[in-house]
């Protein structure tokens, strides 16, 4: 079967799990996600404890990759306990974009964990990884507003990511249309309107977007991002 890489439906899948999760700040956390879904995510080091999810060799998976799905009897993610954080994010959110974009059901001899991987389905779920650690609404609000902090540790990514990131970023958004931008914004709206005063140094939501403290009226308050 030949699968053709769809970089508009990872895009619009993302936009709409973030519009639906609403998470609190950045980095986002796929941890959470997962949760919410009621995708249960195993490390290496408790995978015997779950013998019934060993369909294959995950130990042999493991290691040319640091998470993989095992989607029987129930959707499972397997991670490795020693990767580092940022390369974890992403692949958590690879492998999670796999599930939300029912990869699974719709190409199951393809993703068949025997077969080797299809660099269609794979691109995909890289695509849906990057839009959900880094939507584009939310980089370009940022980029815009305080360009010395839209930086890879922000998001939770690492170099090589980020810059995978920056170079898809105008494909990405040409598959963002006005709403969902406002959706994924709105998503983020508190984390955005926070703001810390100079002055007297507390924080808060500028909802009005005055550039006024609340508490002490000095101007110009710094994100709190």
């Amino acid at each position: 079967m030949n699968v053709q890489p769809e970089a508009g439906r990872a895009v619009r899948y993302a936009c709409a799990v973030l519009a639906d999760c609403r998470p609190a700040s950045l980095p986002m956390d796929p941890c959470d996600l997962a949760a919410r879904a009621g995708i249960l995510l195993v490390p290496l080091s408790r995978v015997d404890n779950y013998p019934l999810w060993v369909p294959y060799d995950i130990f042999d998976s493991l290691r040319t990759a640091c998470a993989v799905t095992v989607s029987y009897p129930a959707f499972c993610i397997v991670f490795r306990d020693d990767t580092e954080p940022e390369r974890l994010r992403f692949a958590l959110f690879h492998e999670l974009g796999h599930i939300f974009m029912n990869h699974y059901r719709d190409f199951p001899e393809i993703m068949d964990p025997s077969r080797p991987e299809d660099p269609a389905l794979e691109a995909e779920a890289d695509t849906f990884a990057l839009n959900m650690a880094a939507p584009v609404p939310v980089v370009d609000v940022i980029r815009y507003n305080r360009p010395q902090q839209a930086k890879a540790a922000l998001f939770g990514l690492g170099r090589t990511a980020w810059m995978r990131r920056l170079a898809s970023i105008d494909r990405d958004r040409s598959f963002v249309d006005e709403e969902a931008a406002n959706l994924v914004l709105y998503a983020f709206r508190d984390y955005l309107l926070g703001r810390r005063c100079p002055s007297c140094g507390k924080a808060f939501a500028d909802e009005a977007q005055t550039g006024l403290c609340p508490f002490c009226g000095a101007g110009n308050p710094d994100w709190t991002l």
